[in-house]
């Protein structure tokens, strides 16, 4: 019995650890170059979408790319161009459909 209990928390505990998505992308901690909070609010039968830019003025490489889900949603994360190893970076963020968006987003070189 005691068995059973386990193995169904574990379950739940990975589907709920599942159901953020969050994008941790190269080597996360260091210098921290830029950070920006992206928080839209939801609208009926909407999808919110939020594109993040970051671009160096120097040639300082980005290391690592943090993006977290601070709403605990079901949001999709990607990034579109640029990255690690590279001056500059796009970061997508697409919610569900009348859901909102609450993201911490985070570049480090």
């Amino acid at each position: 019995m005691s068995l059973k209990i386990n193995i169904f928390l574990i379950c739940v505990l990975c589907v709920a650890l599942y159901s953020a998505t969050d994008l941790n992308f190269g080597t996360i901690g260091g210098q921290l170059v830029y950070q920006e909070q992206v928080k839209l609010g939801s609208l009926p039968f909407t999808v919110r979408v939020k594109n993040v830019f970051y671009s160096s003025n120097n040639t300082k490489v980005i290391k690592g790319i943090s993006a977290v889900d601070l709403g605990n949603t079901k949001a999709k994360v990607k990034i579109t161009a640029g990255g690690v190893n590279f001056t500059f970076v796009n970061v997508l963020l697409n919610s569900e459909r009348g859901e909102a968006l609450n993201y911490l987003v985070q570049i480090y070189a």
